[in-house]
């Protein structure tokens, strides 16, 4: 059994297709409390995008960033030379 306020504050409407949804506690208009302006559509347009090749070399080049310390043979003092 639902209560008196679920009732009264979530009628269900039918929209253009008959279809049944729930109608929002707030008036979606400008200046009135609760309204939530639309997102941007698009903050950003692309000018031109990467074309594969142009990513792939990329991809490589972050690959070598993160993994290239791990195949690196750097000894700069010398010290695998060293005898014991």
């Amino acid at each position: 059994m639902q209560s008196l306020f679920l009732r009264t504050k979530q009628p269900k409407i039918l929209n253009q297709n008959h279809s049944h949804q729930q109608h929002r506690f707030y008036r979606p208009g400008h200046g009135v409390f609760g309204h939530l302006p639309d997102p941007p559509k698009r903050v950003f347009e692309s000018q031109g995008g990467l074309t594969p090749e142009s990513a792939q070399r990329v991809h490589l080049i972050n690959a070598f960033r993160r993994y290239g310390y791990l195949e690196a043979q750097l000894d700069p003092l010398g010290l695998r030379n060293v005898e014991k």
